[in-house]
């Protein structure tokens, strides 16, 4: 008997962090025995969508954008009495159930965001979000202890009301590398000998953090990869030095072969919920230069090199010869299968409280 409808609006969403946390915890979550208790909505207009043995999934409203979870999806759950699962941060205003929001950004980092209109209206969305989430879920999630501690500073939620449902890494074992991408990076650039980032150019990830570094260490090349986003004013002009490259927005299979081969991944981020990327790159063989700010050091302790964000006068030579440990155990903690199985016993203790 279906108990639990997920809204699968990340399905036709372009995928970043927030839905590849969506993506894998389902995947992993169907393997499980679930009694045919799960259905994945979906708007009709999805393609592309994953097959399940145990997830029933629904194609339901023609309803576009964030419209589609407040009408469409709010239909269906309300017509079959189900309770809805929103592991994107947005959700349906009168039936939030339970949600994953996935940083308090919105609160910490509101000047970053709101630096044009498209910034301000959506930070203003995401606000009245995290709102109905404080006053209606029956359970809130987040990524990391960090995040579960601001979110209930600002939002005065209740130790017992919200859980951590961490991020993992084992999609990438799926991702066969793509050398192709070193045909399209000028050839001065060699492997083993480039510092390499990734991430949408949003403010809070702090790319003007390499340009700057790169502008004081010409003998080093570097390449960001990512895109822009809407309510950020930078873009590839801002991230123009002679040794760093932006290759844009590319394939995961690229990504994998940058990481295999860079000198160190750098994740300079001022405010980050979790971050996938690091993650991803600690899988592949690379070390790690990271923020010391946020949840960084919580998720990535001594496996990794950590700078000061705001200070630009670094010499990376020198961070690299300091020792990191425990990295395998650090790849050990993060695991989507435990974390799917965590999820499903969250579910399904909120079920028996309702």
């Amino acid at each position: 008997m279906q108990k639990y409808a997920i809204n699968g609006r990340f399905i036709v969403r372009k995928q970043t962090g927030q839905e590849r946390f969506a993506s894998e915890l389902i995947r992993e979550l169907d393997k499980l025995d679930l009694k045919d208790e799960f259905v994945l909505v979906v708007p009709e207009y999805a393609q592309n969508i994953p097959q399940y043995e145990h997830i029933r999934v629904v194609k339901y409203g023609k309803v576009k954008s964030h419209f589609w979870e407040q009408i469409s999806f709010f239909r269906y759950i309300k017509k079959h009495h189900l309770i809805s699962i929103n592991l994107t941060t947005t959700c349906p205003l009168f039936s939030p159930d339970i949600v994953c929001l996935h940083d308090a950004a919105v609160y910490e980092i509101h000047d970053l965001l709101t630096q044009n209109l498209y910034g301000k209206l959506s930070t203003a969305w995401h606000k009245m979000m995290c709102y109905v989430a404080q006053k209606r879920a029956k359970r809130i999630l987040t990524v990391s202890e960090y995040s579960k501690e601001r979110l209930m500073h600002y939002l005065q939620i209740p130790s017992e009301k919200i859980s951590v449902v961490y991020n993992a890494w084992q999609h990438f074992n799926n991702v066969e590398p793509d050398e192709s991408i070193f045909s399209q990076i000028p050839k001065y650039i060699q492997k083993k000998d480039y510092f390499m980032a990734l991430s949408s150019l949003t403010p809070q990830k702090n790319f003007m953090w390499i340009k700057e570094v790169a502008k004081r260490n010409p003998t080093c090349q570097f390449v960001i990869c990512g895109s822009s986003e809407g309510f950020t004013k930078m873009g590839e002009s801002e991230l123009k030095e002679s040794n760093l490259h932006f290759t844009g927005y590319i394939s995961d299979a690229q990504i994998k072969a940058l990481m295999m081969e860079c000198r160190a991944f750098i994740h300079p981020a001022i405010y980050e919920g979790f971050g996938i990327p690091p993650l991803e790159a600690l899988a592949c063989g690379a070390e790690l230069i990271l923020s010391n700010a946020a949840c960084l050091p919580e998720i990535y302790g001594e496996s990794a090199h950590y700078i000061n964000p705001y200070d630009y006068e670094v010499d990376l030579g020198k961070i690299m010869q300091e020792p990191i440990i425990h990295v395998e155990e650090t790849l050990a903690k993060y695991n989507w299968e435990t974390e799917a199985k965590k999820l499903l016993s969250i579910v399904r203790d909120v079920d028996c409280c309702v």
